[in-house]
């Protein structure tokens, strides 16, 4: 069956902001399950062109050497040439990407890495960077460590199967009918693999069509499929794919028709550049369920091709790991001209390996593999109501999970003893205004769905919680524990706004203590500028700005103190300083424009599922109607022209409302007879049909909205209020007017 090893884990995140690009580094040592303890974290601003400008160059070798070796080109020392470059190439891109915080010496993350026991993970959302071909200065990192690629999956996998042996390979090569080689390397990969007892089905050139190859998978459980040709890559990788017979391309939907319990566990594609982009195609086989992926940087010859493949089959075969495997195979290929070793690189958990014989009596519990543990009935439901409710969005958010969370029959009793079942059913009804009952949402888009930073690190931990007690099987409670362990995210002010908490409706039974207030480190790398919190996203970061979590529901306000607001902090006096027990701000201590600004821009961030940020604080002034804001931009003329209609006259076009918010408008004028479109006119008509999301929200939060619709047209006949008169002066008081403003002029 399938197994794995445990192994380290490099977590490398990367985010963008302007012309700036930061590297997050979490590497966790090897032990019982996934991960293992945190050993060091650590974060990097990065100059990404010059990172992508030598990846490219990367590439160019790699052309060039295979151009040379197809060419038969006499020039001696080519091989080491490429060799030359590729390490010159390798060191630049390691000392970009791992810099010492001291400046001199071998950075920190290099020496733990080196020292680090087992096969190595490289887990990432970048996909640019051939991490197996970083160079420490004595060798590439692919050729010292079991090394493996894995993806930040944003997507439900599928379980896949589990293997026990490769027994039955599907091999399909040059179905264009244009690559001799690939024909060639298909025939010799069938061969080989039939003389050691695999039952292969070849399809080669006009016989590997789309329909031939899907029902082929669906009619056999293959533990291999192996593919030589053209390859499809498009910016979505469930779009790309194998290009087959007719250009017809074998992509992720036509997978999930063809392999209805997952992909072939073991996929190998040698295809022009099938890794680059590399979280494209071979995501798409992991997210199909496929354990093993080995992909192509770049094409490589037919004898390097075919070398490689016999020592990867073999050493897996022999029960080698996945890591182990690619790296003896690269050293196979390292005297080879066209420097195809370099071209090679494995797309998932190094630590997997296939066992080639009968396992042994009462074999301990294997760790699952990074990324393929299992999930039950019910957590696979729970996540596709979040699936369900992100469908007009395309992104899974934290809303979305807790929404799903919320939900959830197994974790009922739990919310309920944690926080009572009023205010759980007013979060209920809050979540279902948010996510459950939207408008008009849209043409669905399966396909297209993704999970968000936060979102995708909650299933990550519940993997890793569970790997850690010696479980394989994630449960609701699992991703509800993981998800508390996030603070909630950006959907904490949802909770919130009704006096509870992600932990308490979670975690019941857990005594929370306060949260000790970090120290500030002339050293530490992970303080940002504040353009780094004005982009931050649904990643869990939302304590990090300085504005915070505020809840709008409240007659009070809260703020997350920012914990790199050092020289807030230090300050006694300082905001925070004015926090109560509870973290939050006391009434008063904003005037009432500020306040009200602070409340719009809260409206606004709740919009758009994300925390306060700056360009949202300053759309609050706006639309809570600043006059100090109007005043200073008026002042500047028409060089604050642009910013002023922004800000203060966007415009109302329907186009920006769903069709029954922009009817509610247009009911409103029609019955108006001409006159301003008024407030209870058109609350009247948003509330007046029931299967809007604005009266079931009311609906649920226990408001009689019969009678709030009739209050509403009650308001609404009345005459507007008379502006106040002022009362008539005294003869006295405009005596004395008159002789503070002096005689009269002339």
């Amino acid at each position: 069956m399938t197994a794995a090893e445990p192994v380290t884990m490099l977590r490398v995140m990367v985010s963008r902001n302007d012309d700036k690009t930061r590297y997050s580094y979490d590497l966790r040592t090897a032990g019982s399950g996934v991960g293992g303890a945190l050993e060091y974290e650590n974060s990097v601003e990065i100059p990404q062109a010059l990172v992508e400008a030598v990846c490219t160059d990367i590439n160019n070798v790699l052309r060039s050497a295979l151009d040379r070796a197809t060419n038969d080109d006499p020039a001696p020392g080519g091989r080491v040439d490429h060799r030359a470059k590729l390490t010159e190439h390798g060191q630049l891109l390691y000392q970009l990407l791992f810099r010492s915080a001291q400046g001199d010496g071998e950075p920190e993350i290099a020496t733990r890495i080196r020292l680090s026991q087992g096969p190595l993970l490289v887990r990432t959302d970048e996909s640019v960077v051939p991490w197996d071909l970083l160079h420490d200065g004595t060798d590439f990192l692919g050729l010292t460590q079991d090394l493996g690629q894995g993806s930040i999956v944003r997507k439900l996998p599928v379980s896949g199967r589990e293997v026990g042996r490769i027994e039955r390979a599907l091999i399909v090569g040059d179905p264009l009918g244009d690559q001799p080689m690939a024909r060639s390397e298909a025939e010799h990969v069938a061969k080989w693999l039939t003389e050691r007892g695999t039952e292969c089905t070849l399809l080669l050139g006009a016989r590997a069509t789309l329909v031939s190859v899907v029902k082929q998978l669906r009619a056999t459980s293959f533990d291999l499929l192996h593919y030589c040709g053209h390859v499809s890559l498009t910016s979505k990788p469930a779009d790309s794919g194998l290009m087959l017979h007719g250009r017809e391309i074998l992509n992720e939907a036509a997978l999930r028709i063809a392999t209805m319990a997952g992909a072939p566990p073991v996929v190998f594609v040698n295809g022009c550049q099938s890794a680059r982009p590399i979280a494209n195609l071979c995501l798409s086989f992991l997210t199909m369920g496929a354990k093993v992926v080995v992909g192509t940087r770049a094409e490589v010859s037919e004898r390097s091709a075919k070398l490689f493949a016999e020592e990867f089959y073999q050493r897996l075969l022999e029960d080698q790991t996945a890591g182990s495997a690619v790296r003896r195979a690269r050293h196979a290929l390292l005297n080879e001209a066209d420097a195809g070793w370099a071209s090679f690189l494995l797309y998932s958990n190094p630590g997997v390996h296939i066992t080639g014989g009968a396992p042994p009596a009462a074999p301990a519990p294997p760790a699952e593999e990074e990324g393929q543990t299992s999930y039950s009935d019910a957590a696979i439901e729970l996540l596709r109501r979040a699936y369900v409710v992100a469908e007009s969005s395309g992104l899974v958010t934290s809303v979305e999970l807790l929404f799903a969370l919320i939900t959830e029959t197994e974790l009922q009793a739990t919310m309920v003893r944690g926080v009572g079942a009023e205010r759980l059913a007013m979060l209920s009804a809050i979540l279902h205004m948010f996510v459950g009952t939207r408008d008009e949402a849209g043409e669905r888009r399966s396909e297209e769905i993704e999970l968000s930073d936060t979102v995708h690190g909650v299933l990550l931990q519940a993997e890793e919680d569970a790997a850690a007690q010696g479980r394989t099987v994630i449960s609701p409670r699992d991703i509800a524990l993981a998800f508390a362990g996030t603070d909630g995210g950006t959907s904490a002010e949802i909770p919130e706004a009704v006096g509870v908490t992600v932990q308490q409706l979670f975690c019941p039974d857990a005594a929370v203590a306060p949260a000790a207030e970090p120290e500030a480190s002339a050293t530490d790398t992970t303080t940002q500028p504040d353009t780094a919190t004005d982009t931050a996203t649904d990643t869990g970061a939302a304590a990090d700005t300085l504005t915070g979590a505020v809840t709008p529901a409240d007659t009070d306000t809260k703020v997350v103190p920012a914990a790199n607001a050092a020289a807030v902090k230090s300050s006694p006096g300082g905001l925070t300083g004015r926090l109560d027990a509870d973290g939050r701000l006391p009434p008063g201590l904003l005037a009432d424009g500020t306040a009200r600004a602070v409340t719009a821009a809260l409206i606004l961030a709740a919009g758009k599922r994300r925390v306060v940020e700056s360009h949202t604080f300053l759309q609050g002034f706006a639309a809570a109607g600043s006059t100090v804001l109007r005043r200073a931009l008026e002042a500047q003329g028409g060089a604050a022209e642009d910013a002023l209609h922004v800000l203060y006259a966007p415009g109302i076009r329907p186009g920006k409302f769903t069709q029954r918010s922009f009817g509610a408008l247009a009911t409103a004028w029609d019955g108006g007879a001409g006159a301003p479109i008024g407030e209870a006119a058109v609350l009247s008509a948003l509330l007046s049909d029931s299967r809007s999301a604005a009266h079931i929200f009311l609906d649920r939060l226990g408001v009689d909205t019969g009678r709030l619709l009739r209050d509403l047209r009650t308001i609404e006949r009345e005459p507007p209020p008379e502006e106040p008169v002022p009362e008539p002066r005294s003869a006295e008081d405009r005596e004395a007017a008159q002789e503070d403003q002096g005689p009269p002029p002339g």
